[in-house]
């Protein structure tokens, strides 16, 4: 029996400590919080106690707005399951020790979303267009720069692409999360900012006045929603519990609650089979993404260009064959 729960902040990050629960090894879950930490894992939390009974360990919930720390947390293996964004993933699979297993779908069955920059109704911003056309003229609010849809989207679709550096065109540009973004442009505190379209959805439910501010001025094409990772050198038997405990909980009788609880922890309907070889996509942009930015960086002469360029391929080649090839 479970015998207390502890709450503390430490280094930025959010924990749930669930101690004297047996003598198993904790199973520790990685979260991102795209608003706040603690509500990230108030939110999670009934699913992730549901996880405790399946796989028989008790579960410590970790969350962070900060990309980095639940990443490092998975290098370390002090994280062994986590939620994250594709690029992030992207990277856990390379440095990590992880694979990816599966991916949160949203409620009515939503497995894509798309990133999106987002303006004030009033901010006089018409489109994309009169942005890339203003440089040194609006504030930026970017997302942190291990996100997808914060920042690899928008930073290659909306900006590189047109050959904007966003550094260098912006009068101002500050990171934060989603929930930070969205709260900045609302205030007036940025004139733009990087989104994406479920995050939007549950600020209007949560901030249904400062969503009314707020307006669509540029969405990338749609990629797929958070994929969900675990370590490699768990025991085979645990990742196959862990894995089965997620694909099948939305409709697992054994949980009475599940649906009530999916829609509790980020509006889901439940997971679906997700694989190494689906962050593919992800690993093209990057690429493409490195290229362009190397190319309009004025600071690096041609020669360094080349070296630069020649690096991000063997990388991109890496990357294929660990995700399972080109085909």
């Amino acid at each position: 029996m479970l015998k207390s729960v502890r709450w503390w902040v430490l280094g930025g990050m959010l924990s749930v400590w669930l101690s004297g629960a047996s003598a198993a090894p904790t199973l520790t879950v990685g979260l991102i919080a795209h608003g706040e930490a603690a509500e990230a894992v108030a939110a999670w939390q009934p699913v992730l106690d549901d996880l405790a009974k399946a796989t028989g360990r008790p579960v410590k919930a970790v969350a962070a707005k900060n990309y980095s720390e639940i990443l490092d947390g998975l290098k370390s293996g002090q994280i062994q399951v986590a939620r994250l964004g594709n690029k992030v993933a992207l990277e856990a699979v390379e440095t990590a020790n992880v694979d990816v297993f599966g991916q949160l779908v949203l409620a009515g069955g939503i497995d894509k979303y798309s990133s999106v920059l987002i303006t004030r109704k009033d901010s006089g911003i018409k489109d994309l267009q009169q942005v890339l056309l203003s440089k040194g003229r609006y504030r930026y609010g970017s997302g942190d720069r291990k996100s997808t849809s914060g920042f690899l989207l928008p930073q290659y679709y909306a900006f590189l692409k047109n050959n904007i550096v966003v550094e260098q065109h912006f009068k101002a540009v500050r990171y934060g999360n989603h929930q930070d973004n969205f709260l900045a442009v609302a205030r007036g505190e940025v004139d733009v900012a990087a989104n994406n379209t479920d995050d939007l959805v549950k600020f209007a439910r949560k901030f249904p006045q400062e969503s009314a501010k707020i307006k669509v001025i540029w969405q990338s094409d749609a990629f797929n929603f958070d994929p969900l990772v675990m370590r490699r050198t768990l025991p085979a038997e645990l990742k196959q519990a862990i894995s089965s405990f997620f694909l099948q909980y939305a409709t697992n009788p054994q949980y009475p609650n599940a649906k009530a609880n999916l829609a509790a922890a980020d509006s889901l309907a439940g997971f679906k089979p997700l694989a190494n070889r689906d962050l593919k996509r992800i690993a093209e942009v990057e690429l493409f993404y490195a290229q362009f930015s190397t190319t309009l960086n004025t600071a690096l002469s041609q020669a360094q260009k080349e070296v630069q360029e020649k690096a991000f391929y063997r990388r991109h080649e890496q990357l294929i064959a660990l995700l399972g090839g080109a085909r």
